[in-house]
């Protein structure tokens, strides 16, 4: 996806939910159309929200945002952005009806400082971007995170990621039911996640 002379694409493109170093990108159409809305210029990064469904027996660990934009004829630009568990209930309320047996859910945002750093890190980008007006490029965000678990692991060890902003008002979809033992056909990801201690 290009960057429009005048501002970064609305699309946010290579949404995913990492575990260890495997990564997932199957993202429902249903939820292209509502992320188009996001405009990454503009978009508040306090209301900046993200959330992964796992079995009852993994529990994620470490989780952070990552952001990279590439500006045509310049390398790309990246940064990590630590992410803090919500544990207040009315944030969690939309994502109820997403529970199933066997599975819990998980949200967070962005620590106050982090969400300060996004905002100053937008700004450079934006800097750089009118520099090179015209010239094009492109902007990847993905969602983090080291895991573990509890238990043995199920026979399919299945993940759900969603992601909410301003514009969203709700948690949009990222990945929906991918089985970490198959989505990567060169080996099976869910035998690196380690035990909890």
């Amino acid at each position: 996806m290009h960057l429009r002379p005048s501002r970064f694409p609305k699309a946010l493109i290579a949404l995913g939910f990492l575990i260890l170093a495997g990564g997932c990108g199957h993202m429902p159409v249903t939820s292209m159309v509502k992320l188009a809305r996001v405009d990454f210029e503009t978009t508040d990064p306090v209301l900046l929200r993200a959330a992964v469904k796992l079995p009852a027996n993994v529990q994620p660990r470490s989780v952070t945002l990552r952001i990279g934009v590439k500006i045509a004829g310049a390398a790309e630009d990246t940064q990590n952005f630590r992410l803090m568990e919500v544990s207040d209930p009315a944030e969690l309320i939309s994502l109820r009806d997403e529970i199933e047996a066997g599975t819990h859910i998980f949200a967070y945002r962005l620590e106050p400082a982090e969400a300060t750093r996004l905002a100053l890190f937008r700004e450079q980008l934006m800097a750089k971007k009118k520099v090179a007006a015209g010239r094009g490029g492109s902007l990847s965000i993905f969602i983090s995170a080291q895991g573990c678990h509890t238990g043995e692991l199920p026979a399919k060890v299945m993940l759900t990621t969603y992601l909410r902003t301003g514009e969203t008002k709700n948690y949009v979809a990222l990945t929906r039911d991918v089985d970490l033992r198959t989505v990567d056909s060169r080996r099976d990801l869910a035998t690196g996640i380690p035990p909890c201690t």
